[in-house]
């Protein structure tokens, strides 16, 4: 049975600032690959201050999903309810459209699939938002031939030359890391003005390898 989407008062949320036994860190690509990546890129004299900068900014937004809540949600109720908190506490706004038609939704997804699909929402969402000046974000749900189609669709320009080089090498490793996962299949997009990344949740035939991607 899907759930709702929780309400106020309602059932309990998908994320939590606190860890747990059913808790999985959420933004860890950023954690991860800056901690590497940024030193190289920044160069001795300024790696002090970017790495302070960068520490603050990942303590100050730590959060976890809840896996057993997420398994009860489709992938479409699951990305609108981390939206509705966790987008507001990074000052992001944004607008969220659903246009995959219920039997869409329904359909024989990986049961994995809404947590991945948050997972990969928010490692993209704490890259971008800090490498760049975030205007909005446009998310929507689309129907596809392999699945439910998910955009996400981030407007703003980088802080600096700095972060735009971060932010590509981030984006690469992302889509390595993410690319091991069989329920989700996933494009970014770098542009000087946005961001763009489609994601895949995709139906058992298609994850079985009988139906191609193309």
């Amino acid at each position: 049975m899907i759930a709702p989407f929780p309400k106020p008062g309602g059932p309990p949320a998908v994320t939590s600032a606190r860890p747990g036994a059913n808790m999985v860190p959420l933004g860890r690509s950023l954690r991860s690959l800056a901690d590497r990546m940024l030193p190289d890129i920044i160069g001795d004299e300024a790696r002090s201050s970017e790495d302070l900068a960068l520490e603050e900014f990942i303590e100050a937004h730590v959060r976890y999903a809840d896996a057993i809540r997420l398994a009860s949600l489709s992938s479409p109720h699951a990305v609108k309810a981390w939206a509705a908190e966790r987008l507001p506490s990074l000052g992001i706004s944004y607008g969220f459209s659903n246009r995959a038609p219920q039997e869409s939704i329904k359909a024989n997804l990986d049961q994995q699939a809404s947590l991945r699909m948050v997972e990969f929402a928010d490692d993209l969402t704490m890259v971008t938002r800090f490498c760049r000046q975030i205007e909005e974000l446009s998310i929507e749900v689309n129907n596809h031939s392999h699945g439910l189609e998910f955009r996400f669709i981030f407007k703003g320009k980088h802080l600096d030359r700095t972060f735009s080089q971060l932010e590509a090498n981030c984006v690469d490793e992302l889509l390595r890391t993410h690319s091991r996962e069989h329920s989700l299949r996933n494009r970014i997009f770098c542009a000087e003005d946005k961001i763009e990344a489609q994601s895949i949740a995709l139906r058992k035939r298609v994850r079985l390898g009988l139906s191609p991607m193309r």
